[in-house]
């Protein structure tokens, strides 16, 4: 086993490609289906139920997933704003393998300027993001 920068190799690989091909989907089904219909197809896509994995395990995987995605988005495909992708892929993770989550999208108007994010609650608590700061800033437009 191989370890660099907290991914075990070769391990952690279907993980890491998983997550590009998952961002690679999502981003072609932002621009062909409503948010609130992707949010629906993976709800339907079904509930992986209780994990025999840890919840320490499971957390790790989704921190590494987290990674995987920022990566993609930001390094490879040139994607300043990797929030809403980086979001369904989670909550589609989430939902396979069984851990409570919901997708959460927000807006904020600064003068003629709106601007969105998206963010992930992971067991009832608002996932790797500031809570305080997302309160501040920005009006919840959709839940999923």
């Amino acid at each position: 086993m191989w370890k660099y920068k907290g991914y075990e190799l070769p391990q952690d690989a279907p993980l890491i490609i998983g997550a590009l091909c998952g961002l690679l989907y999502y981003e072609i089904m932002i621009h062909r289906k409503p948010l609130p219909g992707i949010l629906a197809e993976i709800r339907t896509s079904g509930d992986g139920g209780s994990s025999p994995v840890s919840s320490a395990d499971i957390m790790t995987k989704l921190d590494k997933l987290w990674r995987a995605c920022d990566f993609w988005m930001i390094r490879f495909l040139r994607n300043p704003g990797p929030c809403l992708r980086r979001s369904l892929l989670l909550y589609h993770w989430c939902r396979k393998n069984g851990v409570d989550s919901k997708v959460v999208v927000g807006v904020d108007k600064n003068g003629d300027e709106l601007k969105g994010h998206a963010w992930l609650y992971v067991n009832g608590h608002i996932y790797r993001e500031d809570p305080v700061l997302l309160a501040r800033e920005y009006t919840v437009m959709l839940e999923g």
